[in-house]
């Protein structure tokens, strides 16, 4: 017992020695235990996973403080850098702050990772700063707005401990040099260092021999949830994360392997488009304006909340036309969202995240594409910065006649067609480089008169941004539900659950705002007796939590609060008043567009009309949903049955719904029902890589347009209908 007593301060006086310094040991030792404190009270860390044995856990708490061994050594010969007779004074002056600079800009982004992982279980990888480069002015206002204060406090807190610690480095390794190397040497941290990698690279790479297993035996659907390798790479380290995402990402883009089918193939990209000349020459043809709407729920239409409609002109619509109960969007975030709505284009192309180009080889045909082909006037008035997520290359296209979007407005003056000018922001209009709706509302009105002077046919495609978190009305105005002024700290990741109430309110505010805009493109139209030449569509992009499954707003996991969106179609003489409870995903919009306006679909559209007497029966119906964020990468399919089978691919967790019992998601019914699970994760499956085989290939999208929806099989259509 004396022995073993006097082995454990002999034991912490050799692991200290892994540190080039005493104080080093002290300091660095602290603060790895300091962390994994941290991660022990966060419910979502290594700590609470159950699918890891006490040995996995155990190494990843060597590999934790190994961490921090790495990062004193490699500070310690920074600052010995610095001190080397070989730089002159002139160069160690303009280095000392080029130091600090970096050495604050780590600290930044280290305390701005920790903050990320708090409020959504996971820390910033090179993904999640590659978005935030792409999108750097619309980020930037985002967080001056929503966050000005923290960011400001911690830039500042950040350069000054930097300051700190690049000081306290040099002097600690000018005059301790000596007891420095009496107690450490080089030789022990390049080891240490080495000791580091080795660990991290067995961790990940043996935990993903087992996934990598089952997805080549297609039985990933029972893998059991996140191992090493995902806790390695999520949320263990920041700079864990960051750099084995980095090396990841270098060496994973390993092409699919295989061929898509020839019955899953697209229609070859020689077959003509066959305008309708009737169409295209009757003085009868109907006019279209399509409106995205920011984050617009499904259950509120027809909602009222304390006393009074939420969207009254919107309702009205409604009532006198379809009224879609089952609509789906195709990502819960909007920059592979919206593309979709215009498109009828999945949105998954890459194992990574895709930011859209001009260069993009790949077909795609939008609904101002097709109806300029029939002499229709064409334009996209949009309230938000398309260039967010690069979707104005997307969006972007010979056959529109006009692009307007929050970059293009300059006060007063009318947008000239094809103005690509990044104009001044206007004060009172643009709130996180959004513009007011209003003014959007206002200058699509004046385009649509001129198409009126010229008896020109037109489409019209609109996205209205009020609604978009944290819903801030122009002018300050109050709005009609309250209390909904968000006083509070609040961003997008999070809020405290008991301000809910408050923030739903806000989110109504900012909808009733958006339907008064509504109102008056549809009063426009009343005055100009246009309203029963116009097909009026209005389309939620995705929709938006309030914790309902464990997250707030958007762009996460797909659960029914993120992706069930409205969807109204209104033409008086066209449209009769109707509940249309047929699933509908958001890439089906324009082709039953184009059969309302008896405009043949382009073979490049991947949606289906779903008012068409040939659309797929009920029983065969699937839609399919994908998210590649930087709190969700997952992918899901829904039946006309109810079942909904959920896959995240960074936990390789699996869930299984049936929404007719359970709306709300709380039960996961997978391990009741393993033969559909399968069946669905293996339909599931078959989606994905019909995707990434298409736009990989060029001797696919060169020759062909894109695969079609995958099909039930008999086995699956029964298992659906009886389970």
């Amino acid at each position: 017992m004396k022995q073993f007593a006097f082995s454990i301060p002999k034991l912490i006086l050799n692991l200290s020695r892994m540190y080039p310094h005493p104080w080093l040991a002290v300091v660095f030792l602290c603060l790895a235990c300091a962390e994994l404190i941290a991660l022990a009270v966060h419910k979502n860390s290594f700590w609470n996973n159950p699918t890891l044995g006490w040995f996995e856990k155990l190494a990843l708490i060597v590999l934790s403080i190994l961490t921090w061994v790495s990062v004193s050594w490699i500070l310690w010969w920074i600052a010995g850098l610095t001190l080397s007779p070989r730089i002159t004074p002139g160069r160690r002056r303009l280095l000392l702050p080029l130091l600090v600079i970096c050495c604050g800009s780590l600290l930044l982004f280290f305390s701005s990772s920790w903050v990320f992982y708090w409020r959504t279980g996971s820390f910033l990888d090179v993904e999640s700063l590659q978005f935030g480069f792409s999108n750097l002015v619309m980020m930037g206002h985002y967080l001056l707005q929503a966050e000005r204060v923290p960011l400001l406090v911690s830039s500042v807190a950040c350069l000054l401990v930097a300051c700190l610690i690049v000081s306290a480095f040099r002097r600690l390794y000018r005059s301790s040099a000596a007891e420095s190397a009496a107690w450490s040497s080089t030789k022990i941290g390049k080891r240490c260092l080495i000791l580091t990698i080795e660990l991290a690279v067995v961790l990940i790479f043996v935990s993903s021999m087992g996934k990598n297993a089952a997805i080549r035996t297609g039985l990933w659907w029972q893998h059991a949830g996140p191992g090493c390798d995902y806790e390695v790479k999520t949320r263990l380290n920041p700079l864990l994360t960051f750099t084995s995402q980095a090396v990841l990402t270098l060496f994973s883009s390993e092409p699919v392997q295989g061929e898509i089918a020839a019955e899953d193939q697209g229609p070859e990209r020689s077959t003509p488009y066959a305008v309708n000349k009737a169409q295209q020459n009757s003085p009868e043809r109907l006019s279209v304006i399509y409106i995205a709407v920011e984050a617009l729920r499904s259950d509120v239409v027809f909602l009222e909340h304390q006393g009074k409609e939420v969207m009254p002109n919107l309702n009205r619509l409604a009532r006198s036309g379809l009224n879609f109960t089952n609509c789906y969007a195709q990502s819960t975030h909007s920059d592979y969202a919206d593309p979709c709505l215009f498109s009828s284009l999945y949105p998954l192309r890459s194992q990574i995240h895709h930011y859209y180009s001009h260069t993009d080889p790949w077909p795609k045909t939008m609904l101002y594409d097709v109806l300029k082909q029939h002499d229709y006037a064409t334009a996209i008035y949009s309230s938000q910065n398309e260039a967010w997520g690069h979707m104005d290359a997307f969006l972007e296209s010979p056959r529109l006649d006009v692009m307007f979007d929050s970059r293009s407005y300059d006060g007063p003056t009318l947008i000239a067609e094809k103005d690509r000018s990044f104009a001044y922001y206007v004060q009172n209009s643009h709130v996180a480089g959004k513009l007011d709706d209003a003014i959007t509302v206002e200058q699509a009105i004046q385009w649509i008169s001129k198409q009126e002077e010229a008896k020109t046919p037109f489409a019209l495609c609109m996205n209205l941004q009020t609604s978009h978190f944290p819903y801030e009305l122009p002018h300050d105005e109050p709005g009609p539900f309250q209390p909904g002024e968000i006083d509070f700290p609040a961003s997008f990741l999070s809020y405290p659950r008991e301000k809910v109430p408050v923030v739903r309110n806000a989110y109504f505010n900012a909808l009733h705002y958006i339907d008064e805009q509504i109102g008056e493109l549809v009063a426009y139209l009343e005055e100009q007796q246009l309203r029963d030449k116009t097909l009026i569509v209005i389309a939620g992009d995705q929709g938006e939590a309030f914790y309902e499954n464990g997250h707030p707003t958007h762009a996460g996991i797909p659960y029914e609060s993120s992706v069930h969106t409205a969807l109204v179609m209104d033409c008086p003489g066209l449209l009769p008043a109707k509940e249309v409870n047929y699933l509908t995903q958001a890439i089906d919009i324009v082709p039953t567009i184009c059969g309302l306006l008896d405009v043949p679909v382009h073979p490049c559209f991947q949606g289906t009309d779903v008012l068409a007497e040939n659309r797929p029966p009920p029983e065969e119906r699937c839609i399919f949903i994908h998210c590649e964020s930087n709190i969700g990468k997952c992918e899901a399919v829904v039946t006309s049955a109810g079942w909904k089978l959920l896959h995240d691919r960074r936990t390789n967790a699996t869930e299984l719904f049936q929404l007719n019992k359970d709306p709300g998601e709380k039960t996961n019914v997978s391990d009741r029902h393993p033969e559909l699970t399968q069946k669905l994760s293996l339909l599931l499956q078959k989606w994905r890589r019909q995707q990434l085989l298409y736009y990989q290939n060029p001797s696919c999208y060169g020759f062909y347009y894109p695969p079609r929806t995958p099909k039930f099989s008999p086995e699956v259509k029964k298992l659906v209908s009886t389970e």
